[in-house]
């Protein structure tokens, strides 16, 4: 199991923490859940960073950390064309939404 994200700021600065080595903890966010053969995908959602990230599912390690232009506002979806796997989903909700493809190689 792998927390998706870091600490919160406000729990690693903490005073009462302090000298405390926090391991990532992940925020309060929706989080949008995407699992294929060999991947979980997983954005953070409202609340959390506009990234969505790639996890191996026998190890749980994470295998790309992909930037998206706003917080994932659906969950992420899979398709082949021509023989490319694409992982789609929408963003945006303090933006104009968008829908966001990555090609996997």
């Amino acid at each position: 199991m792998a927390a998706n994200g870091d600490t919160p700021d406000d729990i690693k600065n903490n005073p009462a923490l302090a000298g405390l080595k926090i391991p990532p903890t992940g925020k309060a966010s929706r989080a949008v859940l995407l699992v294929t053969k060999t991947l979980l995908f997983a954005g953070e959602g409202y609340g959390g960073a506009p990234i969505l990230r790639a996890y191996d599912k026998a190890t749980g390690a994470v295998v790309a950390e992909l930037p998206l232009p706003g917080a994932a506002s659906s969950k992420p979806m899979t398709y082949m064309l021509n023989g490319k796997q694409y992982v789609v989903l929408a963003v945006g909700r303090d933006t104009p939404a968008e829908l966001i493809a990555f090609a996997l190689e």
